[in-house]
């Protein structure tokens, strides 16, 4: 059976994510390290990046607050920007203790799809 290949960005996702093809400046390699893709040359690192904390973990908040104080974080496999962790952390300040437990049980993409859906509503 021959291995899978992906690009770096594809790591977490079932194929190339970043539209790279077998062009000529493309080399597609089950190493990340050894992939020269026009579209991502830089955002190898990214993956490489170990988590800072993950879906249920206690410290996550901790984490979040972090990364509004503008240091880049790592969680669940996601670069948190500052404005998304604010977002997530002004939602979770409001919330009554039994809420805050289930939220915290959420992973990232739903706590800040919740944490977006509550703060603009009509978007």
């Amino acid at each position: 059976m021959t291995p899978v290949v992906t690009h770096a960005k594809a790591t977490h996702h079932g194929g190339p994510v970043c539209g790279a093809d077998d062009g000529p400046a493309t080399r597609v390699s089950e190493d990340p390290l050894q992939i020269t893709c026009p579209d991502c040359p830089d955002l190898v690192w990214i993956e490489e990046l170990p988590n800072d904390a993950t879906a249920g973990d206690p410290r996550i908040i901790e984490v979040l607050r972090e990364a509004t104080r503008g240091h880049m974080r790592k969680v669940d496999g996601l670069i948190v920007d500052g404005t998304t962790a604010a977002a997530i952390l002004t939602v979770y300040e409001v919330m009554k203790p039994p809420t805050r437990a289930k939220f915290l049980a959420l992973d990232l993409d739903k706590m800040t799809t919740v944490a977006w859906r509550l703060l603009r509503p009509h978007l």
